[in-house]
């Protein structure tokens, strides 16, 4: 015991010398989202404006890490619309449709929540310790992984059901059928979400081959981000 309340005692210091708020249940800030789904997150380590992970209005912008030049530019539409009428995006901060959602947030001035499938201080993708600053200034990024905690596999599924249950509603924006999204995309159904998939831009295409199986499973399709802002609206969130 008294080993693991110095390790505790450890952590709690390096977090506050780094800048990291540390989250826990019984704290009032705490998003009630989380506190509704299976497996609750026991710690989540923050860096940025932590209330944004409690603003009602906000969508998951999701999908796979090397995406068409077409999906990119539809992720960054319908982030830069969205986030411009106030809400708030979530995602994974993995390379592409992650990436485009987050920056085209923060340019339209909005704010944006970065899952992290890995530790806060681990340089991870590599090279973009700089942009993960940057959305701490536009909104908060967060992970329930110890701060220097490594990107192994497990932890991106892990994190997934924090993507999904921190939003209102999931969009897909591409995925083929093996994609991660498409676990994403589980949890949101079995927390009740809405899921919204952009049609596939090529049906005999692999790449798209996800978004075909959740349409045909009934998953809305969208054309323009004001289709999700009229049901958000009309879900008076």
């Amino acid at each position: 015991a008294c080993c693991t309340f110095f390790q505790a005692k450890q952590v709690a210091e390096y977090c506050e010398k780094k800048g990291i708020y540390i989250l826990t249940p019984d704290d009032p800030l705490y998003p009630e989202r989380l506190k509704q789904i299976e497996c609750p997150p026991a710690v989540l380590f923050c860096r940025g404006d932590v209330s944004c992970l409690s603003i009602e209005k906000s969508v998951a912008i999701i999908g796979t890490r090397e995406p068409s030049d077409y999906s990119v530019a539809v992720a960054e539409e319908f982030s830069s619309f969205l986030a411009e009428r106030g809400v708030n995006i979530i995602s994974g901060f993995a390379m592409g449709i992650d990436t485009a959602a987050h920056r085209s947030a923060m340019r339209a001035g909005g704010s944006t929540v970065a899952v992290m499938g890995c530790g806060l201080e681990y340089d991870y993708p590599r090279g973009r310790t700089g942009f993960k600053r940057e959305i701490a200034t536009h909104g908060v990024a967060i992970s329930e992984f110890f701060p220097q905690a490594r990107p192994v596999p497990e932890n991106f599924r892990i994190r997934n059901r924090i993507v999904s249950a921190l939003s209102h509603s999931v969009l897909v924006v591409e995925a083929g059928i093996r994609s991660g999204t498409l676990n994403t995309v589980n949890h949101a159904l079995s927390q009740n979400k809405d899921v919204f998939v952009i049609p596939p831009h090529d049906i005999f295409s692999e790449k798209y081959a996800g978004q075909c199986a959740l349409l045909r499973d009934g998953a809305i399709e969208v054309y323009s981000p004001k289709d999700i802002l009229y049901l958000l609206n009309k879900a008076k969130i």
